[in-house]
């Protein structure tokens, strides 16, 4: 379940029931050609131990996980998976 930042502890607490997992990729993106997992980052920023261990978890079942640090990243990923370019 992608969700970031509840709004209070028990929406938190609601959300784990539902599935809310620790350290879960920003945004999931589902294509023909298969599941890609996205992390967001500041320059700088760094991977919490829960992200880590998610990205090894996806990357472990075959899955591509990309950390995008710029906008100009995210387009040429896009284009890639959108255009093949």
């Amino acid at each position: 379940m992608n969700y970031n930042n509840p709004r209070n502890a028990i929406n938190g607490s609601l959300l784990k029931t539902m599935g809310l997992v620790a350290g879960v990729a920003d945004m999931t993106y589902l294509h023909p050609d298969g599941v890609k997992f996205i992390e967001f980052k500041v320059d700088g920023g760094k991977q919490s131990e829960a992200q880590k261990n998610w990205q090894s978890l996806v990357e472990s079942k075959g899955y591509t996980y990309h950390i995008i640090r710029t906008t100009k990243e995210f387009c040429d990923l896009m284009n890639i998976q959108l255009n093949g370019v």
